[in-house]
């Protein structure tokens, strides 16, 4: 079912986006991947909410991370007050990042609310006291092609394990229309090449 669903949005040249729950579902979509069922780059989420999905630890995020192929685009979503220090975790290794009401609703020490809004403002400045540039909706849509560009034409090496560190430095805040209704993702900006 799965299969037929990934080609049929390939064949449409919509790019398809896994939200995962842990490395057995990475490893099913590796396994696409091999057959030439899924489209590069392999984009995905890993949500560590705990309860049937990975617990959110720096023990499940750092085994993720190393599990995924290399020029995976990686975004990190968790829920309520795991949020903030799993995504400073993400942030510091170049990860792209999430976060909303539709996440989490309190500040870290649950004494006030925090807006979508808040949230994002919040990991922006953190993003820049990592040294972590931020980025606006076209530098997004720049990476977002780009990404296309260098990792289309690899798709014959996308399950390779050889030389793990592909992730980005610098942050995009790209709201993507969420706003105050839900999550919203903060992504790792391209650095440019010398």
């Amino acid at each position: 079912w799965v299969e037929e669903h990934i080609k049929r949005l390939s064949a449409n040249g919509i790019q398809t986006h896994f939200q995962l729950a842990n490395i057995t579902q990475l490893e099913t979509v590796e396994r696409n991947m091999r057959r030439g069922a899924c489209n590069v780059p392999l984009i995905l989420t890993w949500v560590a909410i705990g309860g049937g999905f990975d617990a959110p630890n720096i023990y499940n995020l750092a085994n993720f991370v190393r599990a995924c192929p290399d020029g995976s685009v990686l975004t990190l979503e968790s829920s309520m007050l795991n949020v903030l220090p799993l995504n400073m975790m993400a942030i510091a290794m170049g990860l792209h990042v999430r976060c909303g009401i539709e996440d989490n609703l309190w500040t870290q020490d649950r004494k006030a609310k925090m807006s979508s809004v808040k949230q994002i403002e919040q990991l922006v400045r953190i993003s820049r006291e990592f040294g972590r540039d931020v980025a606006n909706g076209k530098d997004a849509r720049r990476i977002d092609d780009r990404h296309v560009d260098a990792l289309g034409r690899r798709a014959e090496h996308q399950t390779d394990r050889v030389g793990r560190a592909g992730f980005e430095a610098g942050a995009v805040a790209d709201t993507g229309g969420g706003g105050e209704e839900g999550g919203v993702a903060l992504r790792q900006k391209v650095l440019e090449e010398p």
